[in-house]
């Protein structure tokens, strides 16, 4: 047996976990304990198999697909999520992992699935897999380092010029005044509390974004279960008995080199209009007021990725996407990796959706490789996705 890619049965998936360790060295034995308890449930897991592999007791490459169901456009697709890319150390730079890769797409193509996504380690190799970073990914915190940088908030976007307007003045005066008061208050969230989270979550975000992961208990029991052993959780921000907010975070403790904690704060969707500083601000007061603070004043990261897609079906795709104005593509597609792929089209996007269909190659206006036509489809499509693992 000479690189055989495929598929691990359930019962064989545990035999990754060598591998995962070896490749992700920084992960903690607990957070390894729990992906192995929880997300190996229902994932799929891709190997290259050889005959060394069987020798040393583990896998030597692997790629898996953890499944997350997302809402486009109001409708519901069930899209892979690549994690744990990993080739063992001594396996490295002789293009296994290219195969794996490029038989993992095809597969995903003729299952009709329209895309994967991922958080790149090295996005230099993923543009040359095909990916490209969504155009438009707006998360909570998000901050463009220049002087006219957006913030992007679940909730609201405003840019730093725009802070001195007597408008948004008036908005943190009161949104100050109001955080403030003596009816409101931060809590960390228990299992009772999954389903007022669902219905806030899925309400703040759907309004917001195009395209999001939809948010069901079980996503949020695996939640409390991940970030409890990153030494985080997520808070709820409530004022009298109503849901106004949630923070979810995680907590790197410290150490004799590293003296003082850091807390990444992963997510803080709020109804609210807030700017950078006071959303640093509100996250340490939600801190405070929850005990949730192992030093009085740690410091606090937005820990916010941006994340790249592939087209794996351009068919499936593009009746999921629409244009908030009618655009109209006339175009010769180049997918080195995906063949199906390939050829000319005519596209039509609107705002009732999309339509493709082939066309005759004299018809075509310009021609563009899988990667280009990605940004060009995508580039009015608000993206929140926002997940560790």
């Amino acid at each position: 047996m000479s690189g055989f890619i495929r598929y691990l049965q359930q019962w064989e998936k545990q035999k990754t976990r060598g591998l995962y360790e070896t490749a992700f060295p920084e992960d903690s034995r607990k957070f390894v304990d729990y992906y192995y308890q929880w997300k190996i449930r229902d994932n799929e897991i891709i190997v290259m198999e050889e005959d060394q592999s069987l020798r040393d007791g583990f896998f030597h490459v692997m790629i898996h697909l953890n499944p997350y169901t997302l809402r486009i456009n109001g409708r519901q697709e069930k899209i892979p999520y690549l994690v744990a890319v990993a080739t063992a150390p001594f396996c490295r730079r002789q293009g296994k992992m290219g195969r794996v890769m490029q038989y993992m797409l095809r597969d995903l193509q003729q299952k009709n699935v329209p895309f994967a996504f991922l958080t790149p380690a090295d996005p230099a190799y993923y543009r040359g897999q095909g990916f490209v970073f969504f155009p438009d990914m707006n998360l909570t915190g998000m901050i463009q380092e220049n002087g006219q940088g957006m913030i992007q908030a679940a909730s609201a976007q405003i840019t730093y010029a725009a802070e001195q307007s007597p408008g948004f003045l008036n908005e943190k005066r009161k949104y100050r005044a109001w955080s403030k008061g003596s009816r409101i208050n931060w809590r960390q969230a228990e299992t009772e509390d999954i389903p007022e989270m669902v219905c806030f979550s899925e309400k703040i975000l759907s309004e917001r974004h195009d395209m999001v992961i939809s948010r069901d208990s079980y996503y949020y029991q695996r939640l409390l279960a991940e970030t409890a052993v990153e030494h985080g959780g997520v808070l709820l921000q409530r004022y009298g008995k109503d849901l106004r907010g949630m923070l979810t975070y995680a907590v790197t403790e410290s150490s004799e080199a590293q003296l003082q904690a850091i807390v990444e704060i992963k997510e803080l969707l709020l109804e609210e209009i807030v700017s950078h500083k006071e959303a640093v601000s509100i996250c340490r007061d939600a801190l405070q007021r929850a005990g949730a603070l192992q030093t009085p004043l740690p410091e606090i990261r937005f820990a916010f990725e941006r994340m790249m897609v592939r087209i794996t079906s351009l068919a499936a795709l593009v009746p999921l996407l629409k244009s908030r104005r009618r655009r109209s593509l006339s175009v010769k597609v180049s997918d080195p990796l995906i063949e199906a792929n390939n050829g000319c089209f005519h596209i039509i996007l609107d705002g009732n959706g999309g339509k493709i269909q082939r066309t005759a190659e004299e018809a075509v206006a310009e021609e563009m490789d899988i990667a280009s036509l990605t940004g060009e489809l995508w580039k009015d499509c608000s993206v929140y996705l926002n997940e560790w693992v």
